[in-house]
């Protein structure tokens, strides 16, 4: 699915994931949680997922690599996915990419603590 840039087929997998997670096994629910969890998940895909990827100018949450493209993950507990988005751009997370002939998307997840769930996204493309 993101692969295959089907972001909303992606998403839903997800949320559906989480779902399925019974509430008595997260007792903590902050964005160190919903962080691992994601990672585990894409990790667990086969797909080259590295977590808390650090580059010059800060620490990329999850950058999932393809051979034609990259997915850099921010991840937020609380907030909108705007955030998340504007924190790639501003640290410049895509900048280790830029010149390997990959597409670059930025994807900004933002998760609700008290629905034990992924809230909402946004996805932008950066090259």
């Amino acid at each position: 699915m993101l692969l295959g840039e089907d972001f909303e087929a992606f998403f839903e997998a997800v949320q559906a994931i989480f779902a399925s997670i019974p509430y008595t096994l997260n007792t903590q629910r902050d964005e160190a949680y919903f962080h691992t969890l994601f990672y585990l998940m894409v990790s667990a895909s086969g797909a080259d997922a590295r977590s808390e990827l650090l580059t010059s100018r800060g620490r990329i949450d999850l950058a999932v690599e393809f051979p034609d493209a990259v997915y850099i993950l921010e991840f937020k507990c609380e907030q909108p996915p705007g955030v998340a988005l504007r924190q790639i751009k501003e640290q410049g997370y895509a900048e280790r990419y830029r010149g390997t002939g990959k597409r670059i998307w930025a994807l900004g997840t933002a998760f609700d603590a008290d629905a034990r769930n992924l809230a909402a996204w946004q996805v932008e493309a950066l090259v």
